[in-house]
């Protein structure tokens, strides 16, 4: 979910690689034909292009070709333009290994830059404690999806997930202990929730879900959800177990909502339903009308 690995994406990434092999190819093939045609002399610095490109779209490996292919076009072009010396042959060597190295070094240089920046993409979007979307990166999900529906068809359905007595276990077991459970409640959505859907932290002990289908199908990954919670513990002061519970609300688009707005409210309307009706259980919003809607229980 908070990853998704899915088979499009892969042909996609291959796609961009191969755009980019061909962009490098040509490149380093015009260059080539460029010092070949007019001499090295002033000319060998065009290199550099080709070879940045290679540490930019292929890091180490695309480097050390390229440094490879530079290597071996001095050598043929300096050290065996004539009857080759020893003293030109190590030079050669000399020369292709100190390329290869130079290649080395700056593909690892742009390797590191990348992952500092998708880092820092990913904790833009995340949230540090559970590992889950943050409330800003879901609510433009939410929003997406929802214009997706409009345009195209379909169903949407909204799981809002609270922890119930959340400040009494804080106030119980202490600060860290309740961290622990947010970060225990979150693996547990990453685990269950679909590759295809999205789950956050909504904000302090409050979760969501939005899932592609029915609310029958949204009522069925609640009650996962709900047992998944009840079936946690974590290790608090003395060495003893401390558990806790969640109640879901859950509403659908369109059919128990008008907009994006409305679905959130209706959700989180089936939430507080399930906290005022005895708490870890799952309620469904449905319509009944366009001017009342009335709460649809379902109990542990």
């Amino acid at each position: 979910m908070t990853e998704p690995n899915h088979p499009a994406g892969d042909l996609a990434d291959r796609r961009v690689s191969l755009r980019r092999g061909v962009v490098l190819g040509t490149a380093l093939a015009a260059v080539t034909a460029i010092v070949v045609a007019l001499g090295p002399a002033y000319l060998w610095p065009l290199f550099l292009f080709p070879l940045v490109l290679a540490a930019v779209f292929f890091f180490e490996l695309g480097s050390l070709v390229v440094t490879g292919w530079l290597g071996l076009f001095f050598v043929n072009l300096f050290a065996f333009a004539e009857q080759p010396t020893p003293a030109a042959v190590r030079q050669a060597i000399v020369g292709t290994a100190l390329f290869e190295l130079a290649g080395l070094l700056l593909g690892r240089v742009q390797r590191n830059h990348h992952r500092l920046q998708a880092s820092l993409a990913a904790s833009s979007l995340t949230d540090r404690l559970t590992g889950l979307y943050n409330y800003g990166t879901f609510v433009d999900y939410l929003h997406n999806e929802v214009t997706k529906t409009d345009r195209y068809g379909g169903q949407l359905t909204l799981l809002m997930l609270d922890l119930d007595h959340f400040k009494d276990f804080n106030d119980k077991h202490g600060h860290e202990a309740g961290n622990e459970l947010l970060r225990r409640v979150g693996a547990a959505l990453r685990r269950l929730v679909r590759e295809a859907d999205v789950a956050a932290r909504y904000g302090g002990e409050e979760f969501a879900v939005l899932i592609r289908g029915d609310e029958s199908q949204g009522f069925e990954l609640a009650e996962r959800l709900r047992r998944a919670v009840e079936d946690l513990s974590v290790t608090v002061r003395g060495g003893r177990e401390a558990y806790a519970t969640v109640s879901v609300g859950v509403a659908s688009y369109p059919g128990a909502a008008a907009d994006e707005t409305a679905l959130v409210e209706r959700a989180d309307a089936a939430l507080y339903a399930s906290k005022h009706r005895g708490r870890n259980r799952v309620t469904i919003a449905t319509v009944v009308s366009h001017e009342a809607d009335v709460a649809a229980t379902l109990s542990a």
